[in-house]
């Protein structure tokens, strides 16, 4: 018809009916059958005892002996010691500190989901909101009373640390993968060494160990507390894996990137943060995603050197005699909330992905 627009062919496809597209997802192959049958029937076998243990017989207000009557999920336990468990021994008087900073960084989570455009921005946002965090929870601002840090506890520190040590690590890593594809091997084979090394040792080693050993290489008067060790520890951990990640990445690029990039005459440094990283860091998004999320669940180790983070917090709630015997609500729980947070990075990550391809399909 005359005057009619004609769409791109892209724009005419139809989307696949919403049913379908479920049924693709779940009955398209064999295995997919297959597996979906088994969850199906792990949730007949299950989900009724489930529900009835979770909801039907639980006890969300009351006593522990109301709990033990009812026989089912003990939610009351959870309110009774939700500010042990999510802050720890952090004064009560002054808990709007840490929940002030929790809201900080909720916000600054939000705003990164509407504007992963702005990736530079939203990480300075990252940490401008950790040092406000970690300077409100100090009392190292104006008006405010000083709380010990052995008073810390809880999920801020497990975001505090989580977010301080991929700040750090990942710029380490960036280096130490730069420094492992260097032609010098005055560089290459140190950095290479490093990570090949730290890669092969437990987390929980390099964490005690730096712990113990940095008050041994440092003069008596320096003296740094144990939560600024065990970020170390855990930085120089992540930044190993973060390196390798983006050396497979690195040495996938071709080549002609950096040359075409030497023969317009931008050198060394600007050549690999304007032209080579981004492409590189797009490459590793995931490998990325998974290794931010390792570090999150990393920080759990802080209870072998005191430190009580939101897993240490909530074990300690179980000491009360009048409560012992309900870890598993406490556990399921903590569970759920480190669940939230690395299904959080990974979302993220995925968005950006997704973005990334709308961007390049244009």
């Amino acid at each position: 018809m005359a005057g009619e627009m004609t769409l791109p062919h892209s724009a005419r496809r139809e989307r696949p009916v919403f049913p379908g597209r479920l049924l693709r997802v779940y009955f398209g192959s064999l295995g997919r059958s297959l597996i979906t049958l088994v969850f199906l029937l792990l949730a007949v076998i299950f989900g009724p005892g489930a529900v009835k243990w979770l909801l039907l017989n639980a006890t969300f207000f009351g006593d522990a002996d109301a709990c033990r009557l009812n026989g089912g999920a003990c939610w009351a336990f959870i309110a009774t010691k939700f500010n042990l468990i999510l802050f720890g021994p952090y004064p009560a008087e002054s808990l709007w500190r840490p929940i002030l900073f929790l809201a900080l960084v909720g916000a600054v989570a939000v705003y990164g989901l509407f504007a992963r455009r702005s990736y530079v921005w939203v990480i300075v946002l990252w940490i401008i909101a950790d040092i406000v965090g970690f300077l409100l929870m100090s009392g190292d601002l104006p008006g405010l009373t000083l709380v010990d840090r052995a008073r810390w506890g809880g999920l801020p520190i497990t975001i505090g640390i989580s977010i301080a040590g991929l700040a750090s690590a990942f710029p380490l890593g960036v280096l130490l993968a730069l420094g492992g594809n260097s032609k010098n091997h005055l560089i290459s084979t140190p950095c290479r060494l490093y990570v090949d090394v730290v890669r092969g040792i437990p987390a929980i080693t390099v964490v005690f160990m730096t712990f113990a050993i940095i008050p041994l290489i440092l003069p008596k008067d320096i003296v740094f507390d144990k939560l600024f060790r065990a970020g170390v520890g855990l930085t120089l951990f992540t930044a190993a894996y973060f390196a390798e990640a983006l050396r497979g990445a690195l040495q996938a690029l071709p080549r002609g990137q950096a040359e075409a990039a030497a023969s317009l005459g931008i050198g060394y440094w600007k050549a690999n943060f304007l032209v080579v990283l981004p492409q590189v860091i797009s490459a590793s998004l995931q490998p990325i995603a998974n290794i931010s999320i390792a570090f999150v669940k990393n920080s759990s180790l802080l209870i072998i050197i005191g430190l009580f983070d939101l897993l240490g917090s909530a074990r300690s709630s179980l000491y009360d005699g009048n409560w012992q015997g309900f870890y598993k609500e406490l556990y399921l729980f903590v569970g759920l909330i480190y669940l939230a947070i690395c299904l959080f990075i990974q979302f993220y990550i995925a968005s950006i992905e997704r973005e990334r391809e709308t961007r390049i399909s244009r």
